[in-house]
């Protein structure tokens, strides 16, 4: 519990610097607008660790009217989403507890929640997502690779937070385990601010029972 904890902290703390940095980030934008192509009009979406809204923000403003559910163990990002997306359900709970009924979603967003997880609560919550997401449903799914997991400070937070990297080709196997089949995986280098060099991973995937 000390790496949740010490990590919805920071988040809680420093939502307005994370917001200012991240509700306009071209190539995450980038990323979700590839997404939306693969999606229909009036998609069931749920985003896991919505944070303040950014993504859920860029689907809207697609003009394919989805039905938004936002779920984060972060108040003061969620006061921010519920301000972003007016017209949105949000949830304050930490996303390794949800529970909702099968077949639910269309679209499940899982934008770089899962680093905050260990390996067993990626798991974990990989399978929930299986479950509430309809036959046919889609995935989005970033995360990054090129370090060990740990804490660390980052460009908008001096408190510690929690993350943790994966390889792509275990999580595509991982997602095989679960019936997702991959539609798109691409990778982008990110610059870290103390000079090095991370690489973040972006899967699209549907799943097919």
């Amino acid at each position: 519990m000390e790496k949740t904890e010490k990590t919805i902290t920071a988040y809680n703390k420093n939502s307005e610097d994370y917001t200012n940095k991240f509700m306009n980030f071209p190539l995450y934008e980038k990323k979700i607008k590839e997404f939306i192509s693969f999606l229909d009009c009036g998609n069931e979406v749920l985003d896991l660790g919505c944070g303040p809204g950014n993504v859920l923000k860029w689907l809207c403003s697609s003009g394919k009217e989805f039905s938004i559910t936002g779920v984060d163990f972060s108040e003061k990002m969620l006061k921010i989403a519920e301000k972003n997306i007016p017209e949105g359900k949000f949830y304050c709970e930490d996303i390794t507890n949800i529970s909702f009924d099968e077949s639910t979603f269309d679209v499940i967003i899982l934008s770089f929640c899962i680093v905050h997880l260990d390996d067993n609560e990626m798991k974990v919550v990989l399978e929930k997502v299986s479950k509430y997401l309809r036959n046919k449903g889609k995935i989005y799914l970033s995360f990054m690779e090129g370090k060990e997991p740990g804490f660390e400070t980052t460009s908008f937070s001096k408190e510690e937070i929690y993350y943790n990297y994966y390889e792509a080709d275990k999580v595509r196997d991982l997602l095989a385990n679960y019936d997702f089949e991959i539609l798109k995986l691409s990778k982008q280098d990110y610059p870290e601010p103390d000079g090095s060099v991370t690489t973040d991973v972006f899967i699209f995937a549907e799943k097919n029972e």
